[in-house]
């Protein structure tokens, strides 16, 4: 109970008036005509007094409801639709809405270097190669090859009568054009270590490509499978100059082709409509960026999306169970760390990069930030790959982190930045803060600073001489299990940013000498040998903070069927279509 302006209130906001109706009565000192006059007046007065409050009431029972909605969680959001709520466009519909958490960087093929952005890209160009579902290689646009004795040459045949969006012909000419140009200098390609072992690339007719290399490169033709190979059109590309990072008109095969892309909001591709393998049922697929995960997710039980990134891990059970939203949450191959860069002051030392794997505990980030979505790191690769062996995890022992910090000369800890994206990983920011409340607990001063994605990208690709990174989160998830893709280019000495992926700055002669042997190796058990060797002395040196394989989660309206998801955190809408 209490008082309102003469006005008593129960908890619940409605009022009683009897104390007001006293007070008023005793004040009038008029006429028996002026008295009912008074009474008429005052019965006007109470009813306006009784509608003023049932309004008020009303409107702060409206507020708080607002109020209450803007607080409660996506899980709550979401467990109060009904399965009939969600309102999506109609079965005519003819744009596929998808949210992504992320911008790109570049839309150049050449270019790329995450798999959200690579995923929109392939559905541009396509490559001689794709890995499949279950992790097999097969021909897409080679029909088939075959490989010399001694494994330095390969011999691909390619499919006829396919065109690129801007009708010229696929051939020869544009396979060798696509791989020299992978190998310019001029031309940016991050992940260009994957294709250096090329000689050169020689056009046998129209139909047949040769590619020559310096030495046997076991994965070659997994390589060629990569987004970064996907066949240009010569023309296209010539006449785009630069322009191709932003405006890649025309330049593929594949089933969509460039529209448009609007910065920091959309991305827009419309069908092929001379696609060689099946017109899609989609007119256009339309990639909204969305960065925060629980507005994609509320944004899909709007209807306003049909297709998500990575929702929120607190609300994938809550989705499972509805009957108008399909999730798959499959384990990816994409490996979480704290990449560490090795030649920065205090981390120079060994044990430093030790104790910071002892003071963060992995198995409660999992359970209680990632909801279970994750497994913990115990190699430097996933189980599934080959060389696998399991060598940890590093057990959380703060007690043994401070003492390896002393032993240093870091008894009171040092001051560090760590930084992170937002809304590229599962609840990245959040994983930051907790990695960073666990340092702080071991001595260390710790600032995080967070970036949009392109930005990101940039900061962690800088060259030793310029990077101002000092610890960094990071996630890798090459297109392949071979391990080959894992290690290379993240942990040989001749991968410094920008030429390859090593930015914790790591060199180890021994690790050089053993990836530069097992990526020749032709013999599975030789090579496996090769690689758990490698990654004994990886672990050992611990350029990373080991955390967790992450789970790769998309959620859509269950009337859109044949949506295939990929273990390497891709997925194909090519023939998707709507059910209803």
């Amino acid at each position: 109970m209490g008082l309102r302006n003469g006005v008593v209130c129960d908890g619940l906001g409605l009022c009683k008036f009897s104390l007001f109706f006293k007070r008023v009565k005793s004040s009038l000192h008029v006429s028996r005509f002026a008295l009912g006059v008074s009474k008429v007046l005052l019965v006007l007065v109470v009813l306006a007094l009784v509608a003023s409050s049932v309004l008020t009431f009303a409107f702060f029972t409206l507020l708080n409801k607002q109020k209450e909605s803007t607080q409660t969680t996506v899980a709550e959001l979401s467990s109060s639709f009904t399965s009939s709520s969600t309102s999506y466009v109609s079965s005519q519909q003819k744009s596929l809405r998808i949210g992504i958490g992320i911008d790109a960087d570049t839309l150049d093929p050449a270019g790329q270097t995450t798999t959200t952005i690579s995923n929109i890209v392939r559905f541009m160009v396509e490559s001689l190669f794709i890995i499949d579902i279950d992790g097999s290689v097969k021909p897409l646009l080679a029909e088939s090859y075959n490989v010399s004795s001694d494994g330095k040459e390969y011999i691909v045949r390619l499919r006829k009568n396919i065109r690129f969006q801007d009708g010229t012909p696929f051939n020869a000419t544009a396979v060798k054009f696509t791989f020299d140009r992978l190998l310019n200098p001029n031309v940016k390609v991050p992940g260009r270590a994957y294709y250096t072992v090329i000689q050169n690339v020689e056009t046998v007719d129209t139909y047949t490509v040769k590619f020559v290399l310096k030495e046997p490169y076991a994965p070659f033709i997994t390589v060629l499978a990569f987004t970064q190979a996907g066949i240009v059109s010569p023309k296209a590309v010539s006449e785009l100059g630069d322009k191709i990072a932003t405006t890649p008109l025309d330049i593929g095969t594949g089933p969509y082709k460039f529209k448009e892309w609007v910065k920091g909001d959309r991305i827009v591709l419309v069908r092929n409509e001379n696609y060689w393998n099946g017109t899609p049922y989609f007119s256009e697929l339309v990639f909204k960026v969305v960065p925060d995960a629980q507005t994609r997710t509320a944004m899909l039980l709007a209807g306003d999306l049909d297709l998500i990134i990575q929702p929120p891990a607190t609300d994938v059970n809550t989705l499972k169970q509805r009957n108008d939203v399909k999730v798959f949450a499959v384990a990816s191959n994409r490996v979480m760390y704290i990449g560490i860069n090795t030649q920065w002051g205090p981390f120079k030392d060994v044990r430093v990069r030790k104790a910071l794997n002892y003071a963060i505990d992995k198995e409660a980030i999992v359970k209680n930030v990632l909801f279970g979505l994750g497994q913990v790191m115990d190699s430097v690769l996933p189980a599934y790959s080959l060389g696998y062996v399991r060598l940890g995890p590093y057990p959380y022992d703060p007690a043994k982190a401070k003492e390896l910090l002393k032993e240093a000369g870091y008894p009171n800890g040092f001051k560090v930045t760590l930084i992170t994206p937002t809304g590229r990983y599962l609840f990245d920011k959040q994983v930051a803060e907790a990695i960073a409340q666990y340092l702080r607990e071991v001595g260390l001063e710790v600032e995080i600073r967070t970036y949009d994605w392109p930005t990101y990208v940039s900061t962690v690709l800088a060259p030793l001489n310029k990077t101002e990174v000092q610890l960094f989160l990071l996630g890798w998830s090459p297109g392949s299990p071979d391990p080959h893709f894992y290690l290379y280019q993240r942990f040989h000495s001749t991968q410094f940013t920008p030429n390859g992926f090593n930015n914790f700055f790591y060199a180890n002669a021994e690790v050089d000498r053993l990836l530069d042997e097992g990526v020749k190796v032709v013999d599975i058990n030789l090579r496996s040998e090769i690689y758990r060797n490698a990654s004994k002395l990886i672990w050992d040196d611990a350029p990373n903070i080991f955390l967790y394989i992450q789970y790769f989660v998309i959620a859509h309206r269950a009337d859109l069927t044949d949506v295939k998801v990929y273990p390497y955190e891709m997925f194909d809408v090519a023939q998707a279509r709507l059910s209803s």
